[in-house]
């Protein structure tokens, strides 16, 4: 095992040649077999874990350039500054203007959060609401909080009705056809949107993203198969 001087040299080296490591880079770098022993080394510099692949990645807290919403990711793996994925998940949901949606903080972090979000609620960090037959709302457990972000949320999607029109039947089949069609793989709304472009058929990706979350589309063996599940 290195000494700390030398350990900080190394780790440094290291990290100058990749932001993001493993566990078995570090035994190597400090010359060690021992997990807290680099543990106490990587302390002296001050580390992160990634919230995704299970906590697998590190890297050092100066390295990390995070977005908005606290988050940096390097290649697949995901880095927060809250540290964790749990505290990151109710970090974004207090801070969001509008509350968020289980799908919506998915899409944004990339992995898994029903877990998370289910601890939360019990736990009363955070609260939920009921945004239509199929979401909710997870909000801040502060109630006056809780009440600008739902009325924001309102807001949100009154304009969104008013910019986009009537979602017709017309545009419901048009959608659906085109998700048959593409039936023996798994299609985004981007995909499906830009097919039915090509074709001549206009239909805004607001309204097919609507359409894939009302018939559950784009889960491969509808939504009882393992692509559906959280």
């Amino acid at each position: 095992m290195l000494d700390p001087n030398a350990s900080k040299t190394a780790l440094r080296n290291l990290f100058r040649r990749t932001p993001v490591v493993e566990l078995k880079d570090l035994l190597h770098a400090l010359k060690t077999q021992t997990y807290m022993s680099v543990m106490r080394r990587m302390t002296l510099l001050g580390y992160l874990t990634s919230y995704t692949h299970r906590g697998r990645y590190y890297t050092l807290n100066e390295i990390p350039q995070f977005d908005e919403f606290g988050l940096w990711r390097y290649g697949s793996v995901g880095f927060c500054r809250a540290g964790t994925l749990k505290a990151a998940v109710s970090e974004l949901i207090e801070k969001s203007k509008a509350g968020t949606t289980h799908q919506e903080l998915q899409d944004l972090l990339r992995v898994r959060t029903r877990n998370e979000l289910r601890e939360h609620v019990r736990a009363k960090r955070i609260e939920r609401k009921r945004l239509d037959e199929k979401r909710w709302l997870y909000l801040s457990a502060d109630p006056v909080r809780a009440a600008k972000q739902w009325t924001h949320r309102q807001t949100q999607m009154k304009r969104a009705a008013v910019l986009l029109g009537p979602l017709t039947a017309a545009m419901t089949i048009e959608v659906l056809v085109e998700v048959f069609h593409s039936s023996q793989v798994l299609v985004t709304p981007e995909q499906v949107a830009r097919r039915l472009h090509h074709q001549g058929v206009s239909v805004p990706l607001e309204h097919v993203q609507w359409v894939f979350q009302r018939h559950e589309l784009g889960k491969k063996g509808g939504p009882d198969s393992p692509h559906s599940r959280h």
